[in-house]
């Protein structure tokens, strides 16, 4: 039961980190893309900086890439709002299997 807790609350804390960097990409396409840029600036942080903030990244540029900026952002609400949703859920889930214990 310590492996499952531990694996929800590690899937929690990185949806709260695609959250929060999705606000960023609402607030502004080149200031998601930069922040990116910034922060995987070697081969070998894109990968370990995936779970944290790849799948906002990867979701966030398909969409900005299909569509208009307007259609694109509310998609991206929607999305955060999802993930925001999945982040919850796993929290309480992770809370009612510490309280079996």
């Amino acid at each position: 039961m310590e492996l499952i807790g531990t694996i929800l609350i590690a899937l929690a804390v990185f949806l709260l980190f695609n959250v929060l960097f999705a606000l960023l990409y609402i607030l502004s396409k080149s200031a998601g893309i930069g922040f990116y840029r910034w922060i995987t600036h070697d081969g070998l942080l894109d990968i370990l900086s995936f779970p944290i903030m790849g799948l906002t990244q990867w979701a966030a540029s398909s969409l900005y890439e299909r569509h208009n900026w307007f259609v694109a952002r509310v998609l991206l609400i929607l999305y955060t709002i999802l993930i925001f949703i999945l982040a919850i859920v796993s929290f309480i889930v992770f809370g009612y299997i510490e309280d079996i214990r």
